[in-house]
């Protein structure tokens, strides 16, 4: 597939002018610092304890936690709460 799709884009960018190349070129710098910026935060050694630190928690049972259910009913019940605000 990615061999595929790589033949499809070159042949794609090869069809563009000086401009619009550019504009494409663009697009990829900016998708490229968004995949860095995501990755980089497992450099960052104080996260990287934080994480650890929160992993232990939650392996010993020291975490409490909340369940997607809860949170998605909490959110639902605030949202709720701010609309009724609006309309008074």
């Amino acid at each position: 597939m990615s061999e595929v799709l790589n033949k499809k884009l070159h042949t794609a960018i090869d069809g563009l002018n000086d401009e619009q190349k550019k504009a494409v070129l663009g697009i990829v710098k900016v998708f490229a610092t968004e995949r860095e910026k995501r990755s980089d935060h497992w450099k960052d050694k104080s996260f990287v304890a934080e994480m650890n630190d929160r992993y232990r928690e939650y392996k010993s049972g020291k975490a409490d936690l909340i369940s997607l259910d809860d949170v998605e009913n909490k959110a639902k019940k605030l949202s709720q709460k701010l609309k009724s605000k609006k309309a008074s």
